[in-house]
Order: structure tokens, then C-alpha cells, then sequence
């Protein structure tokens, strides 16, 4: 149950980083192309973004509650690991560069393809058309593939810094367990001196006494 609770954790976080991902992807996009201030404004209140106000709230909020969890698993397992005993941390299984170049394979095409979505149905509500993969390489949007690369980059070296303070954290109390559980082993003599022992009083049993000590 426990492997499935834990991987299940981690889907759960990693569609939260997404959807995080994407909406700063999204405001990135459109801040680099129309520049702050009220250009900007305008262009994310009005016409077919008028709903990203909204969804831009309750993006935010799972990204926050997403991030409260993590903390709070962190500082639990960093709690039980302290309890059983810090001393002898286990080698990472695997490096944090690759963690996090993992996790950016994965991250970067579920933004894209979300921000590809999202532009798609904003221009058939708001112009009539669809761009289809123009949203991501066309003129029209020409830094919207290397600012969803950056961003999304960043979430992964987010990503694959957790991932391997957890799975250092739990190889530590697993080991700590493991050493609490081992059986102490009894000291106990040796069957050699045991016998020889045991046999010593019975050494002589049964000899008659030195000639000397005979009485005449």
C-alpha cells in the first residue's frame, strides 16, 4: 500500500507543477510579446482571456497548497530520520542532474502541449480560427517554445531537488530501521572450554596413588 500511496503522491505533485508551469508560461509569453503595463492588462482581462483571471486563482492556489504538502512531507521525514539515526546516510541511487534532466523530459511537452491547447481554444472563441502549432513555433508567438523550455526547466531543477531530499530521507530511515530490528548477538563461551572444563574433575577418577604414598 505504501508504494502506491507514494507514487501516487508523486503524479499528484508533478500535474501540480505542471499546471503551475503553464500558467506562468502563459503570462510569460504574453508579458514578453506585449511588455508590461497596461497593454498586457488589457489583453488578459478582455476578449477570449476573459477567464484566465479565474483560472489563474485557483491555479495559484493549488500550486501554494502543492507546496505547502511537499514542505510538510519533507519536514516529517526529516523528523523520522533524525529519530532513527542521521549516522551512515546511504549513497543517492540517482544523481540529481538526472533527476531533474527526468523530470524535465517529462515537463516540458505537458506544457507545451497544454499552452498549444489553451491559445487553440482562445483564438477559435475569440478570432474564429485555430492556429494549431503556430501558438508554439509561428510568428506570432516566436519565444513561446524558449520561455516554456526555461520555465519549465526551472520546475525541474525544483523538482529533482525534492525528489532527492525524499528518497535520501526515506533510504536513511529505512536503514535506521533496519539496524534497530537486527537481533544483538549473544556472546556466549566456547564449547571447547566448556568440556574441558566439565572433564577436569573427572581427570583422575579411578587411578591408585603415587607408590610413595602407599603405606607399607
Amino acid at each position: 500500500m505504501r508504494p502506491v500511496r507514494h507514487t501516487a503522491r508523486r503524479r499528484i505533485a508533478f500535474w501540480a507543477l505542471a499546471a503551475v508551469g503553464l500558467l506562468i508560461s502563459h503570462d510569460a509569453v504574453w508579458l514578453i510579446q506585449l511588455g508590461p503595463g497596461e497593454p498586457l492588462a488589457a489583453a488578459l482581462r478582455g476578449g477570449a482571456h476573459g477567464y484566465w483571471a479565474a483560472v489563474s486563482g485557483g491555479l495559484a492556489v493549488v500550486g501554494l497548497v502543492t507546496a505547502a504538502l511537499v514542505a510538510r512531507r519533507i519536514l516529517t521525514l526529516r523528523r523520522r530520520a533524525m529519530t532513527v539515526g542521521m549516522g551512515g546516510r546511504p549513497n543517492r541511487s540517482t544523481p540529481y542532474a538526472a533527476r531533474a534532466a527526468s523530470a524535465w523530459v517529462r515537463l516540458l511537452p505537458v506544457v507545451a502541449i497544454g499552452f498549444v491547447l489553451q491559445e487553440n481554444v482562445e483564438h477559435a472563441f475569440g478570432h474564429g480560427h485555430l492556429p494549431g502549432l503556430a501558438a508554439l513555433v509561428g510568428p506570432e508567438y516566436p519565444l513561446a517554445l524558449p520561455v516554456i523550455a526555461a520555465i519549465t526547466l526551472l520546475g525541474a531543477l525544483v523538482a529533482g531537488a525534492v525528489l532527492t531530499i525524499e528518497d535520501e530521507l526515506l533510504a536513511t530511515i529505512r536503514a535506521g530501521q533496519r539496524r534497530l530490528r537486527a537481533p544483538r548477538r549473544l556472546v556466549r563461551p566456547m564449547r571447547s572450554a566448556v568440556v574441558r572444563t566439565a572433564a577436569t574433575p573427572r581427570a583422575h577418577a579411578g587411578r591408585a596413588p603415587p607408590p610413595l604414598l602407599v603405606p607399607v
